[in-house]
């Protein structure tokens, strides 16, 4: 059974983990970082909630944007 997934406060590199698990944490991060700069409007989203790139920490509101526009990990 598939746990379900907890918005919270987490690293960028953690919520990478999440999304592409069987890839070296380094490269998670730099894809996770991609997705977000190809998708315009979640990456609008996130700036207006105060993001910005090589963010070490991200709110639960981005976490739950970058879950929203990408769909669960």
């Amino acid at each position: 059974m598939k746990e379900e997934f907890e918005i919270r406060t987490m690293g960028f590199n953690e919520l990478a983990q999440y999304y592409l698990p069987h890839i070296q944490p380094a490269s998670a991060s730099i894809r996770l970082s991609s997705w977000i700069k190809q998708h315009q409007v979640l990456s609008e989203k996130l700036r207006e909630s105060g993001y910005k790139s090589r963010l070490k920490v991200l709110t639960p509101k981005m976490v739950r944007l970058i879950v929203y526009y990408l769909g669960d990990p």
